[in-house]
């Protein structure tokens, strides 16, 4: 319990950060269609807080912010399961 609070603190305090691909200023998460609806990092709900994605064989995965992508991409193999 401890370490939701924790990480979901950590990803409300992170600031916004857009993926390279999105050039428009804001992620529109109507447009950018994910394959998960939770952020595999802290479980926040990516329909809700999208603010980056990351392209793993081929499948794009949604992100609350740019620190549980930065988790993800140290591991993306036990993220992604």
């Amino acid at each position: 319990m401890k370490i939701f609070f924790f990480m979901t603190l950590f990803c409300t305090m992170s600031s916004l950060s857009i993926s390279a691909q999105h050039t428009s200023g804001t992620l529109d998460s109507k447009k950018v269609k994910v394959i998960n609806t939770l952020d595999p990092i802290c479980k926040m709900k990516t329909s809700m807080s999208l603010s980056d994605t990351a392209v793993y064989k081929n499948k794009i995965y949604g992100f609350c912010s740019k620190s549980c992508k930065t988790e993800f991409k140290k591991n993306p193999v036990k993220y992604s399961k």
